[in-house]
């Protein structure tokens, strides 16, 4: 079995948004619950890297990579030391960029809840 998996976001939406099941169906809360914490989950426990590939989205709503990403230190359990350990993020195209930086953006300014 391989240390890295790949995970998608195209394969969830082509444009996710929204930060919770108000918000739609493709929502960053859902997201992180059934497809990135688990998959960073995995990585951990088999001391491997995800990455995460951006590539094939069209856009991404802020509030999405908000709850998504910031989600895994505020809730998911995940430090910033070991999200930049276990995860690494594939842009595909240099439009996508920007979506890379907002992601890491929202990990660092993210806060734990007590």
């Amino acid at each position: 079995m391989s240390d890295n998996e790949i995970l998608k976001v195209a394969d969830f939406s082509r444009y996710p948004a929204g930060r919770d099941a108000g918000d739609g169906d493709f929502n960053g809360l859902r997201y992180r619950h059934e497809f990135l914490q688990p998959a960073l989950e995995r990585a951990s426990e088999r001391h491997g890297t995800l990455l995460v590939s951006l590539e094939g989205v069209l856009s991404f709503g802020s509030s999405f990579l908000e709850e998504a990403f910031g989600g895994l230190v505020r809730e998911g359990g995940f430090s910033k030391e070991e999200l930049h350990r276990l995860m690494k993020v594939y842009i595909g195209k240099e439009s996508l960029r920007k979506y890379e930086a907002s992601i890491w953006k929202h990990i660092e300014s993210a806060v734990k809840k007590q």
